[in-house]
C-alpha cells in the first residue's frame, strides 16, 4: 500500500502577492494572526524575564553592586542598562519568525521580505539615502534649538567630549546592538502587525460592504495599526509623537513598496545609531530613555527628510529593480 504523501509544513503566499498579504497562505485561518500576536507576545515575555534574570545572576557573581530597588535603572552602568535594553528588544527578532512559522505556517523569514529573506544587498544601498537623512535631522534639530529653548525640543543640553577613553565602550556597545534593536522593531511594527492586518482582506473586492473590503486589502490599515502601536511604544509626547508616527507611516508604506524591510531597517537603525552615540559621546550616556516633546517645527523639517528619504528609496528600487511582489 502507498503511503500518502505528506502535507508540506510550510506554505508560501502565491506568485505575485504584495508584501502585506504574505500571511495569506492556503493556510490562512481568522484565528492564526491573534494566536500569533498572543504568541509573540507571550514568549517575548518570558524570554526577556530569563534574559534579565540570567544577566542580574552573572552580573552580582563577577561584579556585584546592583541598584536600590528605587531606581529604574537595574546596574550602576549606564552602559550595561544600555546594553540589557537592545538586547531585550533584540530578541523579538526570532520570534517574530517563530510565530509566522508555528502559527501561521508559511516560511520563517517571510517577514523580511517578498523573497523570504533579508536583501542584504539592497538594505546597504538603503543605507545611502538614510545617511542622508540623519545628517539633514542634526542640522534641522540645531536650527530648531536655535528658535526654542532647549527643554521644548528632545536633543542634548550641554555636554562636553568625554575622550576616546570613557567613549569607546559604550561606542562599541551601541554600534553591535542597536542595529539588531532597530531591525527587532521593524520585525514587529512593519512585518508582523502590517501582515497580521493584511491577512483579513479578503481575496475578493466584491460582496457585501465593498468599500470595506477594498480598504483591508490595501496596506494602509496594518500600516496604520503598526504606527500607533510603535508611537505606543515610545515615550514621546505632543509634536514628537506626531513625528514618530509619521515616520512610521513613511517606512510602513516604504515597505510595502519595495517589498521588505530593508528600507526600515536602515533608516531605523542609522537613526538609532546617532541618537546613542551623541549623547554617549557628550558624557550623557544616562539619557538614552529620556523621552519627551518636541515644537511643531520639528514635525515640519523632518516631513521633509523623510518625504526626501522615500523619494530616494524609490528611485533606487527602481534602478536595481527591486521586486515588490512574491
Amino acid at each position: 500500500m502507498p503511503y500518502a504523501q505528506r502535507e508540506p509544513r510550510t506554505v508560501q503566499a502565491p506568485s505575485g502577492t504584495p508584501y502585506h498579504r504574505l500571511a495569506r497562505t492556503a493556510k490562512h485561518v481568522w484565528w492564526r494572526p491573534l494566536v500569533g500576536t498572543l504568541l509573540l507576545a507571550a514568549t517575548g515575555f518570558f524570554a526577556m524575564t530569563f534574559v534579565v534574570i540570567g544577566w542580574v545572576i552573572v552580573h552580582e557573581l563577577v561584579a556585584g553592586g546592583l541598584r536600590a530597588p528605587k531606581n529604574a535603572d537595574i546596574f550602576p552602568s549606564d552602559t550595561e542598562n544600555l546594553a540589557l535594553a537592545l538586547v531585550l528588544l533584540a530578541i523579538l527578532t526570532p520570534l517574530v519568525g517563530l510565530s509566522a512559522w508555528l502559527v501561521q505556517r508559511r516560511p520563517f523569514w517571510s517577514v523580511a521580505s517578498v523573497l523570504n529573506r533579508i536583501r542584504w544587498r539592497w538594505l546597504l544601498w538603503c543605507c545611502v539615502p538614510a545617511v542622508g537623512y540623519v545628517a539633514y535631522s542634526y542640522l534641522a534639530g540645531l536650527l530648531v534649538d536655535a528658535v526654542f529653548p532647549p527643554q521644548d525640543s528632545i536633543g542634548i543640553e550641554g555636554g562636553a567630549w568625554i575622550g576616546w577613553g570613557a567613549f569607546v565602550v559604550p561606542a562599541l556597545v551601541i554600534v553591535f546592538l542597536v542595529p539588531f534593536q532597530s531591525t527587532a522593531e521593524e520585525f514587529v511594527f512593519r512585518g508582523w502587525l502590517v501582515q497580521a492586518v493584511g491577512a483579513y482582506g479578503p481575496d475578493s473586492a466584491e460582496g457585501k460592504a465593498p468599500w470595506l473590503r477594498k480598504l483591508f486589502r490595501t496596506p494602509w490599515p496594518g500600516i496604520v495599526v503598526g504606527g500607533a502601536a510603535f508611537v505606543l511604544g515610545h515615550g514621546y509626547t505632543g509634536w514628537a509623537m506626531a513625528d514618530v508616527f509619521l515616520f512610521a507611516v513613511t517606512v510602513g508604506w516604504l515597505t510595502v513598496r519595495t517589498g521588505g524591510l530593508e528600507a526600515a531597517i536602515a533608516l531605523h537603525a542609522l537613526n538609532n545609531l546617532f541618537a546613542f552615540l551623541l549623547p554617549a559621546a557628550m558624557g550623557q550616556g544616562s539619557a538614552w530613555d529620556q523621552q519627551g516633546g518636541a515644537p511643531w517645527t520639528l514635525l515640519v523639517f523632518d516631513s521633509i527628510g523623510l518625504g526626501a528619504y522615500a523619494v530616494a528609496v524609490l528611485w533606487l528600487a527602481r534602478r536595481r529593480e527591486i521586486s515588490r511582489l512574491s
